[in-house]
């Protein structure tokens, strides 16, 4: 059983490098967003490795008729930590994903102005409607779900208007209106 574990560590490894690799591959500049793929898959890959680890761990305890006591506690640890650092995660980018499915946005750097299509409503941004940009992040860089983070613009007719970095790079938009007024908030885990 240990064998397998250190099987499992090298295959993580490996993993890290590949998705590494692919996400600078795919990389480029837009004007033009929605939900891509690759981005889902860029951020959730640790999180379903992490649950996938986790049951394989704890399914162990089920095949292996004799696992040492070592064995056992590494198993049930292991497996019960991947799944609690993954847990929020998915429900994190599940609800992203409901919330960023439908929409769509252009952003225009020359004229700093961006096109929101929701299906609430078509919102244009510029510096002019927006009276504030609150950011919303994890206080931590180091757990799986502190890629997840909001900007929530408030707009001077009373309206919000939130996009997650399951959408998009969120410094894009922070850079495209340097001067409305800027605040962050932290939150262990951001929900919307």
């Amino acid at each position: 059983m240990l064998g397998l574990l250190l099987k499992i560590t090298a295959f993580i490894i490996a993993a890290q490098f590949a998705v590494r690799f692919l996400g600078w591959l795919m990389q480029k500049q837009q004007r033009v967003y929605y939900l891509s793929s690759m981005r889902q898959f860029k951020m959730i890959f640790w999180s379903l490795l992490s649950c996938w680890l986790g049951a394989s761990m704890l399914s162990l305890l089920l095949r292996d008729q004799n696992p040492t006591p070592l064995e056992k506690g590494i198993a049930i640890g292991l497996g019960s930590v991947l799944f609690l650092f993954a847990l929020p995660t998915l429900l994190v980018h599940f609800q992203y994903w409901r919330h960023e499915r439908e929409n769509a946005l252009e952003l225009e750097k020359e004229t700093k102005t961006a096109l929101l299509l929701q299906p609430s409503g078509k919102y244009l941004l510029n510096q002019q409607y927006i009276r504030e940009i609150q950011e919303t992040r994890s206080p931590s860089r180091r757990f799986f779900w502190s890629s997840y983070r909001y900007l929530t613009l408030f707009l001077y007719d009373g309206r919000q208007v939130r996009i997650t970095s399951l959408f998009m790079d969120l410094e894009q938009l922070k850079a495209l209106w340097p001067r409305v007024p800027y605040q962050t908030r932290t939150k262990w885990v951001c929900f919307l």
